[in-house]
């Protein structure tokens, strides 16, 4: 089964944590490398990136991380509610994973 990474800084990634989420890693420098890192994990499906790490890196670096596959790259700010990382979520995988059963 395919696992949910978080990646961004301390702040960004503490909500996360607190939700239950296992694989945070917080990014301060060098977030290309590190984001490529992480993807090669094959129990990663979804990394979801803050947006300000996004915008530090260079915009062929940005376009080859937001164009992957597998595994799926959400970025979001700290600001975006969570019924709009739901419909990011569900757009990027086609499954609603807030959905009841």
């Amino acid at each position: 089964m395919s696992g949910i990474s978080i990646a961004g800084s301390s702040k960004f990634v503490l909500g996360f944590q607190l939700a239950g989420i296992r694989k945070t890693y917080n990014l301060e420098s060098d977030a290309y490398r590190n984001i490529k890192k992480i993807m090669e994990d094959e129990n990663t499906g979804i990394i979801i990136v803050e947006e300000d790490l996004m915008k530090k890196m260079d915009e062929r670096d940005r376009n080859e991380i937001e164009e992957s596959v597998k595994p799926v790259i959400i970025v979001i700010s700290e600001e975006s509610s969570s019924e709009g990382l739901r419909k990011m979520i569900r757009k990027s995988i086609g499954i609603d994973l807030w959905q009841e059963a």
